[in-house]
């Protein structure tokens, strides 16, 4: 019987309200000036090179062997490269939260995130979300901004596991704290590669929300795609009365 429903964050629940070029660079000048504060002494041309570097090149071998590198990783490489790892580790974090800060403002929950995660709580399902971020306070600071943290009973970021979805110990993580097992979860999310490959490999039912042009071509084939958490919702709710209704006819 459907007992949960895991869900992704980004796109999925909600979305940008700015082009990515424009946040990445508004999250560079705020990281920039608390440096600055901290006695950096770099103009920001190199440093926004510096940093651009690190973040591409933590990002290439975070998507090749699915690990995470946290934002922190990347913040303390360019501390190193810019004569400031005397600083220490509780700037790293300070200075990541900076970096995150303009982004988290930009976020924001789609139309009909709050009213779907309403339903789904008092139609007694567990849900849990799994997210693939560089920083896990991001992923929290977003949901509490939002008003989505309240829907879950688990939250797993690829941050704090140091592994990124499709892998599968990221969803075995959540299944594992939610007490059901994974032919009893379904998983909604955006991402064919990500979401529907890896709750799929574990035998999960997967939904595939398309709010934007498809990510390319993918063999992989998800339960059902929709354009909306309203219309999962409704599939959802199809689901667990059609499993209920056979679990009663072969009593």
């Amino acid at each position: 019987m459907l007992q949960a429903v895991l869900l992704d964050l980004g796109d999925t629940l909600v979305h940008l309200s700015k082009p990515w070029e424009d946040v990445f660079q508004a999250n560079l000048e705020s990281l920039y000036n608390y440096l600055i504060k901290k006695d950096l002494q770099v103009d920001f041309q190199r440093f926004a090179e510096t940093f651009v570097r690190a973040f591409e090149d933590a990002s290439a071998t975070a998507d090749f062997y699915k690990i995470e590198i946290p934002m922190q990783d990347i913040i303390s490489k360019v501390l190193r490269k810019s004569k400031l790892e005397f600083l220490g580790v509780d700037l790293v974090e300070e200075a990541m939260m900076e970096f995150y800060r303009p982004e988290v403002a930009d976020w924001q929950p789609y139309p009909d995130a709050i009213e779907t995660l309403t339903a789904l709580h008092a139609a007694g399902f567990k849900m849990g979300l799994v997210s693939n971020s560089k920083s896990d306070w991001f992923v929290h600071a977003i949901l509490r901004k939002a008003d989505l943290k309240r829907f879950f009973e688990v939250i797993v970021t690829s941050a704090a596991l140091r592994i990124r979805k499709p892998r599968a110990e990221i969803f075995t993580r959540v299944l594992a704290a939610l007490g059901v097992k994974a032919s009893e979860a379904v998983f909604v999310g955006d991402s064919l590669h990500a979401d529907v490959t890896g709750a799929k490999n574990l035998g999960m039912r997967t939904i595939h929300v398309l709010r934007k042009q498809a990510e390319g071509t993918s063999h992989v084939r998800p339960e059902a795609t929709v354009s909306s958490l309203t219309e999962a919702l409704d599939l959802i709710t199809e689901w667990k009365d059609h499993s209920i209704r056979t679990v009663h006819s072969a009593r």
